[in-house]
């Protein structure tokens, strides 16, 4: 680490040191709870978290992570040597390992072996350890050979990679003001983009005016590309935007994040150039109905299951399942690319449990439909809300709305 980088640190952080030494707490209590020892964080997203650490190159045979154990709040932070800078100029990184990255100087051999080395070095080399062996990075083959590595070596090893999101999921007052700027800037660049929308421009271009805005209201790049489809490809929801240009008479949607230090926030509208088909305003403004009653049937206590109940039975007593694409939703958390999906999902799914709604939650919740009756515009039509759970219920955090809207 290059200390006279970080005495050159002249940008604002993310967030404080206590608030990040407020989260180490709330992982070290997981890992009492679980009776670990320590964990191995290499959950990109985990590791932002949990540091302020944001790095782009989170590939196959990349071990960068972080030690977090039970005992103490000293942790240890692993990477290669060639993210000198970065680390450096990371504040709440205070000791270093340097692994040789495969893809860079070394092998992975040589990063297990840095790794296991620096658990050993604080007394752990036969204590019970936590892995993240389900994620978008490492490769599952370089953490089976970690794994092994440790086990050689004495330690008991478990896979808990949920435990550092489930104490994510609940965000903290300073996390829930990021969500509201998150949002926005979401909403700022859906009306810019909203604008820029008319015959002859291109779907590409409607993604320039998204970033474009975005960034210079101090955003940053979603997880996820954002995804932009018009006429035909008004129904192919997750796909990119193409040059194809956009017609009289076409639906458009646009669906993105906004972001601001890693935290998103989901918006997805769809538009008319010109006056839509009649069908297409009352699909759209009979599923919007689907927010207002989960805004107002949702208390604090119900389970986050309830979300996805409420909205499944609005859209079959509404009359409109035969339309539907998808109708539910998921976390809206601090994330990195390839993603931004939390694992917190509202039909629950990888055993993460069922927890009850309470203040800090964030999630959105989507309303895709295809149509292959061949109505005039398009092929499918969508919005997404995201919603925070205050202390005075369910919040819809964009202010635009949600019907189809004509431009």
């Amino acid at each position: 680490m290059k200390t006279y980088l970080r005495d050159q640190v002249d940008w604002k952080q993310p967030f404080p040191a206590e608030e990040y030494a407020v989260r180490r707490a709330k992982v070290r209590k997981a890992l009492t709870d679980s009776s670990l020892d320590a964990i191995f964080v290499t959950t990109p997203a985990n590791i932002t978290w949990l540091t302020g650490y944001d790095m782009i190159w989170y590939h196959l045979q990349n071990l960068t992570g972080v030690l977090v154990r039970a005992d103490s709040d000293d942790t240890v932070f692993f990477d290669s040597s060639a993210h000198t800078t970065i680390i450096s100029t990371t504040p709440e990184i205070s000791q270093v390992v340097y692994v040789d990255a495969a893809a860079v100087s070394g092998t992975v051999d040589e990063s297990i072996s840095a790794i296991v080395g620096g658990i050993a070095d604080k007394g752990l080399s036969g204590g019970r350890i936590g892995l993240e062996l389900w994620g978008y990075a490492p490769h599952a083959s370089v953490m089976e050979a970690l794994a092994g590595a440790l086990r050689k070596g004495g330690a008991t090893v478990e896979d808990h990679w949920t435990l550092v999101e489930k104490q994510r999921f609940v965000k903290s007052d300073l996390e829930v003001q990021h969500v509201r700027k998150a949002a926005e800037i979401a909403d700022l660049a859906m009306a810019t983009a909203r604008d820029a929308i008319r015959p002859g421009i291109m779907e590409t271009e409607i993604e320039g005016v998204l970033m474009g805005t975005m960034m210079k209201a101090g955003g940053g790049y979603p997880g996820i590309r954002s995804m932009i489809g018009s006429g035909p490809r008004s129904g192919t929801h997750h796909s990119s935007p193409t040059r194809r240009q956009i017609k009289q008479g076409d639906l458009v949607f646009v669906d993105f994040c906004g972001c601001y230090d890693r935290y998103h926030v989901n918006v997805n509208r769809t538009f008319s150039v010109g006056e839509p088909d009649p069908r297409w305003t009352n699909l759209m403004t009979t599923a919007a109905g689907c927010i207002d009653a989960i805004v107002s049937e949702l208390k604090l206590g119900d389970s986050l299951s309830k979300v996805d109940a409420v909205a499944q039975r609005y859209t079959d007593e509404s009359g409109i399942r035969e339309y539907v694409w998808w109708v539910g939703g998921y976390a809206q958390e601090i994330a990195l690319p390839p993603d931004w999906c939390g694992n917190h999902w509202l039909n629950p799914r990888f055993d993460i449990g069922d927890p009850p709604i309470q203040p800090g939650m964030v999630f959105n919740l989507e309303n895709q439909f295809d149509v292959w009756e061949d109505w005039p515009g398009g092929s499918g039509c969508a919005y997404i809300e995201s919603l925070l759970v205050t202390e005075n219920g369910l919040e819809v955090l964009s202010k635009l709305p949600r019907t189809l809207v004509t431009v």
